[in-house]
């Protein structure tokens, strides 16, 4: 009865979104990569813009990745893009049908292959991400965050998918949880299996399950130094099995213990580029946040005359301000032009 509530909840009630208007596997699997900790309306403008340009697997496998990267720019987590890039140029014209061979592409965990199979190919499977977690644990009554918790919930979803519409019954789940039955807020008053909720019964379903413990999340102190040459920038590569790699920036990098901004600027700059400069000018700061970590990023300008010198293991390149808008590079980076504008 859980499922048949459900999916009529659902028929009325349910998201129109850009992904959902087809059962194409390589279109559902890149919404899918995309919207991994990333909010749906983020997402739509991204996946529109991505699909009119590499509407398949095969012509994403035969474009440059930097062309690539440049449509991800923005989304960030970029080993998602890395990983959609690699698995293009597995499957092309292929798209596996079943668990095994899809759990073996890059990217592609238990979740993102278990609803690629529920939703583009019709098949029994119950992708289980935060939302569908935590609609279980509160079905269940569940608190305690516990692998075995974890496993009961993910075997009670299993045992209520609706066989004759696995998709919807999935796409329910996130809208409900999305929506409705979220961690700080729920509304069971229009819930449609509320009635069967152990958490709603209880009269406190936030508590539901038990709320995960917050990190601190550790500062990192950069110098970073723009080098201009007459009119132009120079940007470096990433190394592709960095983070963000494969994305275009300013030489810089940690500032060291003891180290003053101005000297690791120098100091990175000379490491980076092999370019010796001296008294760099302080333009700002920029602060930016990662998942993990925020960085404190301490900006210098310099312009050189001569980049005879120059030489590096990164792939690099000069080019106008005008240019640079072509490049997929770092939000942070684009904050650090905000403030280079400013002084035009």
């Amino acid at each position: 009865m859980i499922s048949k509530h459900l999916l009529d909840w659902y028929s009325s009630n349910k998201r129109i979104l850009p992904w959902r208007q087809t059962k194409d596997p390589y279109k559902i699997w890149i919404s899918e990569i995309m919207l991994q900790q990333t909010q749906v309306a983020t997402v739509i403008p991204y996946y529109n813009r991505w699909i009119k340009r590499f509407p398949n697997a095969n012509i994403l496998s035969k474009a440059s990745y930097d062309e690539v990267l440049k449509f991800w720019e923005g989304l960030g987590y970029y080993s998602r893009c890395k990983n959609i890039y690699k698995t293009s140029q597995i499957i092309k014209n292929s798209f596996p049908d079943n668990y095994a061979d899809l759990i073996k592409l890059p990217g592609i965990g238990d979740y993102t292959a278990k609803t690629i199979l529920a939703i583009a190919f019709n098949k029994g499977e119950v992708g289980i991400d935060t939302n569908l977690e935590r609609v279980s644990f509160r079905l269940l009554g569940l608190k305690k965050r516990s692998k075995f918790n974890q496993s009961r919930a993910k075997k009670f979803l299993e045992n209520i998918q609706d066989r004759e519409s696995p998709g919807d019954f999935n796409q329910a789940l996130m809208d409900l949880g999305s929506s409705i039955c979220q961690a700080n807020f729920v509304n069971c008053t229009i819930c449609p299996i509320s009635d069967d909720c152990k958490a709603f019964l209880n009269l406190d379903p936030i508590s539901y399950p038990e709320p995960k413990k917050q990190k601190s999340i550790p500062t990192i102190r950069v110098s970073t130094c723009i080098v201009g040459k007459k009119n132009k920038l120079l940007i470096l590569q990433r190394p592709i099995d960095k983070m963000l790699g494969g994305l275009w920036e300013f030489p810089g990098g940690k500032i060291e213990k003891n180290e003053s901004q101005e000297n690791a600027a120098i100091r990175e700059v000379f490491e980076e580029t092999n370019l010796s400069i001296k008294n760099p000018q302080y333009i700002g700061e920029v602060k930016h946040q990662y998942s993990h970590f925020k960085v404190r990023i301490s900006l210098f300008l310099i312009h050189i005359d001569s980049d005879k010198q120059l030489q590096t293991r990164q792939d690099y390149k000069w080019v106008t301000r005008k240019e640079l808008d072509s490049f997929a590079i770092p939000k942070a980076n684009y904050k650090m032009l905000e403030i280079l504008d400013k002084l035009n």
